[in-house]
């Protein structure tokens, strides 16, 4: 295979790793566990994981001070707060139409980009958003019998919002900045922020004896396979097709996300709400190609 080839292979490896990532949330959830907790478990094992895999490689995490404080921005503020917002809208509202209000942050990143940065507006990125505004108030519509849980669309808005400007503001504090190692200091200082928001709700940690085998399982799940294992493969996959691609490819985590809720949690949208969807992801789609 070409270099390509295998890099698009890695890629769609992660994709589908972060689409099972609502799935494993859920089961922990059902299993007892808090969302935070959930992820403080998440981010302290992939950063003890991935200093590990640092050391042996003998890479070094060392930084100024300044970036360091950069890094506390990006992932104890910014990360943790789209994580926790996301995961925890699943409590509230349908993992189907959580992933999609989530991944309309492309939407974030092209608003921003033309507020602030004063990014040229084109054609095709009118489009894009009139897709994605049409497709989010279409999927919102649900049947006269059903309440619409208004936490749980806002805390995915929310996590839509943050995860937004954590991919704006990653470009620049990354950048020339080792990607295990930028990885590594922002799942610490996500943990950190986990611990604190546990420590402020009086919550401890759980005897993880006392944790039914399915929520291990989980947890254990969600670590290794849709965080650890999925952010080294976004990482061999990434430098071989380019940064349009990768954005395109990562489209398939939505869509792993909802057929996993359908298939194994026994979840349904309207025809109307997938019709929804469809707008959303291919407005999110032509958003990406602008890149």
């Amino acid at each position: 295979m070409s270099k390509e080839q295998i890099g698009a292979l890695w890629m769609i490896s992660a994709s589908v790793a972060y689409g099972f990532m609502p799935l494993w949330t859920i089961i922990g959830q059902k299993s007892g566990l808090t969302t935070d907790f959930i992820l403080f478990f998440r981010f302290a094992c992939t950063s003890t994981l991935l200093l590990i895999f640092i050391m042996l490689n003998k890479i070094s995490i060392a930084l100024p001070k300044r970036r360091i404080l950069e890094f506390i921005f990006l992932g104890g503020i910014l990360y943790s707060i789209q994580s926790f917002a996301y995961l925890d809208s699943l409590k509230y509202i349908q993992s189907a139409l959580s992933v999609m209000l989530y991944h309309i942050y492309p939407v974030i990143v092209t608003l921003v980009a033309i507020v602030f940065l004063k990014e040229k507006i084109q054609l095709k990125t009118l489009v894009a958003l009139a897709l994605c505004t049409i497709g989010l108030i279409i999927i919102l519509q649900i049947p006269k019998d059903i309440a619409l849980n208004y936490l749980g669309v806002t805390l995915a808005l929310i996590g839509a919002l943050f995860y937004g400007l954590y991919v704006i503001f990653s470009q620049s504090i990354t950048r020339n900045c080792h990607s295990l190692v930028a990885s590594f200091y922002v799942c610490s200082f996500s943990s950190l922020a986990m611990l604190a928001s546990m420590l402020k709700a009086h919550e401890s940690i759980p005897n993880l004896l006392e944790i039914p085998p399915i929520g291990i399982f989980a947890l254990l799940a969600l670590t290794i396979f849709s965080t650890l294992f999925a952010m080294v493969a976004y990482y061999l996959g990434m430098p071989k097709i380019g940064i349009t691609k990768t954005a395109i490819l990562g489209m398939i985590e939505p869509l792993v996300a909802v057929i996993l809720s359908i298939w194994i949690l026994g979840e349904s949208l309207s025809s109307l709400q997938y019709f929804g969807a469809f707008l959303i992801l291919f407005g999110s789609f032509l958003l990406c190609l602008r890149r």
